[in-house]
């Protein structure tokens, strides 16, 4: 927390003249403070930090962020160019607060929207269409790019990127005589090898969470719902994408985080209790913090039936549908997805550029995280129609009842079905 300004206390002998006056001086000062822009409470950071504030008249932004580390960058930003303000309010449960920010009285102008949450949003009017407002679109990547139109209308652009793919355990693998698994089968022949009941370590960690179990379902050719809103988990290719990491998990080859006292893949690689984990490139900075030491490499998610598949997650400044200043609120989100910005992001490997121009920058800059931008080409955007939000609660915890053993494969998918096929009824 920023401290808060404390003021010496007028001392005892001082005269009512001289103690007036002081309070009108502390007065001012305090004023001076408001009208800079300051704010010392954790949950609001102005973007100008210490510059100076633009002469009246000036238009403000008010922005609603998620807690990010990014932010801190953001923040030292000149936004004096653009003659604006930015009156910024970071949220620390963003994700649970931001439906209820833009349906409140008075809406930010611009928030975070994720391509999992951008449907609904839309869907319930709560964001503003771009129209032209947005420029070109054909640096960024269309896979991306769509993300985020909405019946025939772009709302905003993605401004950054973060993918799936196999993190190893490097001397696991040497120790094995082991290459990176290119196949479902050597996936298996890979977590047997590498799996050491003895000490608890796993060949392969299973994450019971949707988005860790859909590059199974792609790598299968299935999908959980196809462009006609036509329900197809219940499926063989889902039945196929099920029994590969649950038969690895039920052989003991595999096992969830926690059975190693973690609360995720990432700390049971870094603990070196597993072999392999389906992780994204978050993990690169969390590794290097808190297990520097840990050798690890990243490769490519390997092909199944179906070929290869992974996920992509995405997120975009969205403007709401109730901004008091829409043409300031998108003036900014361009500026904030600008090659110039997005070349600023944290140079840790988190986060990945969504325009195609940047590419091969941040290629060089971070060879060995690789696979998890080039994983791209064979991506699916972590989206789904409105209403998707319980269907994902549903699957999380059905994963943990299948991981137990307390519900068969069959029945599990066939739940997941009905359960798919009755939103929005």
């Amino acid at each position: 927390m920023s401290p808060q300004p404390t003021l010496s206390p007028v001392p005892a002998a001082a005269s009512p003249q001289h103690s007036r006056a002081w309070m009108l001086l502390a007065s001012a000062f305090l004023a001076l403070l408001g009208l800079a822009g300051c704010s010392f409470g954790v949950d609001k950071v102005p973007f100008w930090g210490a510059q100076p504030t633009p002469t009246p008249p000036y238009r403000t932004v008010t922005a609603l962020l998620p807690d990010e580390p990014v932010n801190e960058r953001i923040r030292q930003y000149d936004f004096e160019r653009l003659d604006l303000l930015v009156d910024m309010t970071i949220e620390p449960a963003y994700s649970a607060n931001l439906r209820g920010a833009l349906e409140s009285d008075s809406p930010p102008d611009l928030v975070v929207v994720d391509s999992f949450a951008f449907p609904d949003l839309a869907a319930a009017d709560l964001l503003l269409p771009a129209g032209d407002r947005l420029g070109p679109v054909d640096d960024f990547y269309p896979l991306l790019a769509e993300a985020f139109v909405w019946q025939e209308e772009r709302y905003c652009l993605p401004r950054e990127v973060r993918t799936l793919a196999l993190v190893y355990n490097q001397a696991q693998f040497a120790k094995a005589g082991l290459q990176p698994p290119r196949t479902w089968q050597e996936m298996r022949a890979a977590a047997e090898a590498v799996t050491d009941l003895n000490i608890g370590s796993f060949g392969l960690i299973v994450t019971p969470d949707l988005s860790r179990w859909l590059p199974f379902l792609y790598q299968a050719g299935g999908a959980v719902v196809d462009g006609a809103g036509q329900v197809l988990i219940d499926s063989p290719a889902a039945a196929a994408a099920i029994d590969f990491p649950l038969t690895l998990f039920r052989d003991n080859f595999a096992g969830q985080p926690a059975e190693s006292n973690s609360g995720w893949a990432g700390e049971v690689m870094g603990k070196g209790k597993g072999g392999m984990a389906v992780e994204g490139n978050w993990i690169a900075p969390y590794l290097a913090a808190e297990f520097p030491k840990f050798a690890y490499a990243i490769a490519p998610l390997p092909s199944g039936p179906g070929g290869r598949g992974t996920v992509a997650f995405t997120s975009c400044y969205a403007v709401s549908a109730r901004s008091a200043n829409p043409e300031d609120a998108f003036a900014l989100a361009v500026h904030l997805t600008s090659p110039e910005l997005q070349q600023e992001w944290p140079a840790d490997g988190a986060w990945m550029p969504t325009r195609i121009s940047l590419r091969e920058a941040w290629l060089a800059d971070f060879p060995a995280l690789a696979p998890f931008l080039t994983g791209l080409d064979q991506a699916h955007v972590w989206q789904f129609p409105p209403g998707y939000a319980t269907f994902l609660e549903s699957f999380n915890r059905g994963m943990l009842t299948l991981l137990a053993a307390d519900i068969e494969a069959a029945d599990f998918l066939a739940q997941m079905q009905r359960t798919a096929e009755g939103i929005g009824d």
